[in-house]
């Protein structure tokens, strides 16, 4: 895949695919909607060495904004995203984190209904003492960058 120009999903693998795809590809490869396990247990979520992994690859976790993925809450709420992206910025840096919605693929029990909601996503992460170059990385500059690096 990575001859072919591919960018390699692992967001559906379980775990042994995930790291199949770690030492095989050359390129960077993504999740692209997958969240934190250690923040909430969901066996989608990636564990902390997974995204280590993925970030040592120069790869990329797009945020999933689906309840189930993101905590006990009966809505999705950008507080949960937050959580989420906090521990994956602990955990693998800044340049891990990218936005992966999913907002044609979950239910609409959303405190941000579409993406012409995100605004309230960049205010929150403002307020929690990120900065605006890092917000610019995880709205698109790290997605572009993976595109980039694979393409």
């Amino acid at each position: 895949m990575n001859e072919l120009g591919m960018i390699i999903d692992v967001s559906h693998l379980n775990d042994g695919g995930f790291y199949d795809v770690s030492r095989n590809s050359k390129k960077p490869f993504i999740a692209s909607h997958s969240n934190a396990r250690n923040v909430t247990g969901a066996s989608r979520n990636l564990t902390d060495d997974m995204i280590k992994v993925l970030g040592n690859h120069g790869g990329i976790t797009g945020i999933n904004f689906c309840k189930f993925f993101l905590g006990e809450s009966k809505i999705s709420k950008v507080d949960d995203i937050i959580k989420h992206i906090k521990h994956i910025v602990n955990v693998g840096g800044i340049d891990v984190v990218a936005m992966g919605s999913d907002f044609d693929g979950i239910p609409d029990d959303l405190e941000m209904k579409d993406i012409s909601q995100m605004y309230m996503l960049q205010d929150a992460l403002l307020k929690s003492g990120f900065n605006e170059d890092e917000i610019e990385k995880m709205m698109y500059k790290n997605a572009l960058r993976v595109i980039k690096d694979v393409l």
